[in-house]
């Protein structure tokens, strides 16, 4: 067993030894705790965090979203991804993040063969728009091709759920 003593890191005659112990932690704060005692002070990101307004145009692409998830965790409810990727081609045609999820579920589940295929051409159609949207796309093929990999399943597999 190990013991801190051994290393001369706690010694009796310093007093108690205090130690926080928690099972979780709720924030982090980047620096020093004791800016003081370095000399430091607070730092301002630049960049501010961008919060998107949320309309009713938004929140209906959120709720496509969250019914995605939903069938994406239950493993049930396939047959509907079919008119979400409608709804989001005809509502919200600028997204493609919501495909490629909606791409992977069905290339994990071996589901609709055609409704995947007319996904995959949307998105190579899409990742021609723009070079940010080719290379998150292109990342987002190489990651379904990952899990389909041996040792990405092995890991899947050995992992508790």
């Amino acid at each position: 067993m190990f013991a801190f003593d051994d290393l001369g890191l706690i010694d009796p005659m310093w007093g108690a030894y205090d130690m926080a112990v928690g099972e979780r932690i709720t924030s982090v704060f980047n620096g020093a705790a004791d800016k003081d005692a370095y000399n430091q002070v607070a730092l301002v990101p630049k960049e501010r965090t961008i919060k998107v307004p949320s309309d009713a145009k938004r929140k209906r692409l959120e709720n496509l979203y969250a019914q995605v998830r939903q069938i994406r965790e239950s493993k049930t409810g396939y047959e509907r991804l079919g008119e979400i990727w409608e709804t989001q081609q005809a509502e919200h045609a600028e997204d493609w993040l919501l495909s490629m999820e909606i791409f992977e579920i069905l290339d994990e589940a071996a589901e609709q063969p055609e409704l995947k295929d007319k996904i995959e051409k949307f998105l190579k159609e899409k990742k021609t728009t723009t070079k940010d949207f080719e290379t998150l796309i292109n990342w987002g093929f190489r990651l379904v091709e990952y899990h389909k990999k041996p040792e990405y399943q092995a890991t899947m597999q050995a992992s508790p759920k």
